[in-house]
C-alpha cells in the first residue's frame, strides 16, 4: 500500500513538473510573441516623432543610439557636436535651440559634458552613411585640454559600442586609421575589464579581421544587447518633453539686430556681479562662496593634452570620411578664469595650439577666444551666451546652407 501511495505521489508531482514547464512555455510564448512587441511598438513610438523634441533633446542615452539619431534624421537636419554647452541654458532666447526650431533647419545635437573628441569621432563615423549632408559642425571646448585630456571614468559613461562598432566597419576609413581610433578606445577603457574585452575583441575581428566564429557572434549578441537597452533606458527616463515646430520655414535673421537685442537683455540678467554671470546662476552656484573659488583651478595646464592628438584623430577621420567640418571654439569668462588661476598664458596656449591644428588640417574655423575680456559672450563661466551664440549661429547657417 505504502508503495503504490509512494509512486503516486510521484506521478503527480511529475506531472506538475509537466504542467508547469508548459505553463511556463506558453507565458514564455505569449511574451515573444504579443507583449514583446507591444512594448517595443511603445518605444519605437516614443523616440520617433514629427518635431525637433528628440534633436534637441540632452539625453545620453539619445546620444549613445545610432537607431534614435538615424530615427530622427532627415534632409534638413545638420550634426552639431559638442558637450555642455549643448544642455547648459538651451531654453533661453540665444541657444540654438530656440533659434533654430524649424522644419527646414534643425540640428541634431550630440554631446553633454565629457564628450569628447574620441566620444565625437566615432559618433561622426557611425552617423556617415546616414548623413545626407556630408557637414559636421563641432565645439571645442578649453576645458577638455586641460594635461590629463580625456579621463577613464568619463569615457565609460559616454562611449557607445554601438558607436564603436560603426565606426569600426565604416568602409571609408582606412586601417590606419581605425587601428589608432581602437587604440585609442582601448587605451581609455583599460582599467574597466568588461568594456576592455568588448574592444579587445572588436579590434581582432573588425580591425585585423582575426578571432573565431564564437567572437563574430558575441560581438553580434552583445551589439544587439546594447543596442536595445540603450533605448529602452531612453524611454524608461521619459526626458521628451512637447517641442512643436516655431515653423515650417526659419526666419532670415538680422543678426545685427539679435545681437543688439540680446546685449540688452544681457545688461538686465547680469546685475549682481562683477563677472557679468547671468544673476540666477551666480546667486546659485558663486555668491557666499566666493573666496573659494580663488586659484582653485590654478593646477590645471592647457600647454600639452592627449586631447590634441585625440582632436587631430576626429579631424583625420572626418577627412577619410569625406565631411565637411567646421571647428568652433568659444571664449570663456576671462576675468572669472584669471580669478580661478587660469590665467591668459594658458588659454592662448589653447586657441594657438587648436588654431595650428586647424590650419594644418585645412579645415573651416570659428574662432572667438579673442574675446574672454568682453561681456555677455558668456552666460556663466564657460557656456556661451547673449553675444557667442549668435555670432556662431550665424556662421553655423552660413556653413550648413552653402554649396559644396
Amino acid at each position: 500500500m505504502v508503495y503504490f501511495v509512494g509512486k503516486l505521489f510521484r506521478e503527480v508531482l511529475v506531472l506538475k513538473k509537466i504542467k508547469g514547464f508548459f505553463i511556463g512555455l506558453i507565458l514564455a510564448i505569449i511574451t515573444v510573441l504579443i507583449f514583446v512587441p507591444i512594448q517595443v511598438q511603445k518605444i519605437n513610438q516614443y523616440y520617433r516623432v514629427n518635431d525637433n523634441s528628440v534633436r534637441y533633446n540632452t539625453s545620453y542615452n539619445k546620444h549613445k543610439s545610432r537607431e534614435i539619431l538615424k530615427a530622427n534624421y532627415d534632409e534638413n537636419t545638420h550634426l552639431l557636436l559638442g558637450s555642455s554647452e549643448l544642455t547648459v541654458a538651451n531654453k533661453k532666447e540665444f541657444h540654438p535651440a530656440q533659434m533654430f526650431n524649424y522644419d527646414d533647419f534643425h540640428l541634431m545635437q550630440v554631446g553633454g559634458g565629457f564628450f569628447q573628441n574620441v566620444i565625437q569621432a566615432s559618433t561622426l563615423a557611425s552617423l556617415e552613411p546616414i548623413m545626407t549632408q556630408k557637414k559636421v559642425a563641432i565645439i571645442e571646448s578649453l576645458n577638455w585640454f586641460d594635461q590629463k585630456g580625456m579621463r577613464q571614468d568619463a569615457f565609460e559613461s559616454r562611449v557607445s559600442k554601438e558607436h564603436v562598432y560603426y565606426t569600426l566597419v565604416n568602409p571609408k576609413l582606412s586601417k590606419e586609421t581605425k587601428l589608432k581610433f581602437i587604440n585609442r578606445v582601448l587605451e581609455l577603457s583599460a582599467e574597466n575589464a568588461s568594456l576592455s574585452s568588448t574592444f579587445e575583441r572588436y579590434k581582432r575581428v573588425l580591425v585585423e579581421g582575426e578571432g573565431s566564429q564564437i567572437d563574430q557572434f558575441m560581438i553580434q549578441m552583445e551589439l544587439a544587447k546594447f543596442s536595445l537597452n540603450v533605448v529602452q533606458a531612453f524611454y524608461d527616463e521619459h526626458s521628451l518633453e512637447a517641442f512643436p515646430s516655431k515653423g515650417s520655414t526659419m526666419p532670415e535673421y538680422n543678426w545685427d539686430e539679435v545681437l543688439a537685442k540680446n546685449e540688452e537683455q544681457a545688461k538686465k540678467d547680469t546685475q549682481s556681479n562683477e563677472y557679468h554671470f547671468d544673476d540666477w546662476y551666480y546667486k546659485k552656484r558663486i555668491e557666499g562662496n566666493l573666496e573659494s573659488f580663488k586659484d582653485s583651478a590654478s593646477t590645471f595646464k592647457y600647454t600639452d593634452s592627449p586631447e590634441y592628438e585625440d582632436f587631430k584623430l576626429f579631424l583625420q577621420i572626418a577627412k577619410e570620411l569625406g565631411v565637411e567640418v567646421l571647428v568652433i571654439t568659444f571664449p570663456v569668462n576671462g576675468p572669472w578664469y584669471d580669478y580661478i588661476g587660469i590665467d591668459a598664458s594658458q588659454r592662448n596656449a589653447f586657441s594657438t595650439k587648436i588654431n595650428e591644428i586647424v590650419k594644418e588640417a585645412g579645415v573651416k574655423q570659428v574662432d572667438l577666444t579673442s574675446h574672454d575680456y568682453d561681456p555677455y559672450y558668456i552666460w556663466d563661466a564657460t557656456h556661451p551666451g547673449w553675444k557667442g551664440w549668435p555670432l556662431v549661429e550665424k556662421e553655423l547657417v552660413k556653413f550648413f546652407k552653402e554649396n559644396g
